[in-house]
């Protein structure tokens, strides 16, 4: 992910599989982890789409 360009929504889909694949139900945790050390780091728009993969993650826990 390259944070100095917008993220696409399907990049952020693509990172909530990867991380459910990896991390399975500790991967919302992780997603925003990484958004707060990349807030920290001050790169905000990264910080963003880590917030985003979140709530992909969220949205696919949630469907019934």
């Amino acid at each position: 992910m390259d944070s100095k360009r917008p993220f696409e929504i399907a990049e952020c889909q693509q990172a909530a599989k990867g991380l459910k694949s990896s991390w399975q139900d500790m991967a919302g945790s992780e997603a925003l982890i990484r958004a707060l050390v990349a807030e920290r780091n001050g790169d905000t728009p990264l910080a963003l789409f880590w917030t985003e993969v979140h709530r992909a993650l969220c949205q696919e826990t949630n469907a019934f």
